[in-house]
């Protein structure tokens, strides 16, 4: 299943803007460092964050791209079954109106 969902914020700039959209492949479990993916995060809801590091249990620590994001030691570890999704391509809103892919 793919879903799309749209960039709130700027904790993700320069990589992704506030009012782009993501899509996401919500059958994709298979994560490494790097990867950009979609959590439900229990006290910030839905957020977009970078693969930081992924522990032995799966445990994911994600952050931002930027000093605005929240910290990784803020969001804490996530579990494998906050995740929603890993993003797979990005329909950029500005004016040019791009398409970024993103590793698989």
């Amino acid at each position: 299943m793919f879903s799309v969902i749209k960039v709130q914020g700027t904790s993700m700039v320069p990589r992704l803007q506030h009012g782009d959209f993501v899509f996401i492949s919500r059958w994709q479990r298979s994560l490494k460092v790097g990867d950009l993916v979609v959590v439900d995060h229990p006290l910030y809801q839905f957020i977009v964050k970078r693969v930081l590091e992924i522990d032995d249990h799966g445990l994911l620590w994600v952050g931002g791209e930027n000093e605005s994001s929240l910290k990784p030691q803020e969001l804490g570890w996530i579990a494998p079954n906050r995740l929603v999704g890993k993003v797979l391509f990005c329909v950029c809103a500005n004016h040019t109106f791009t398409i970024s892919l993103f590793n698989k």
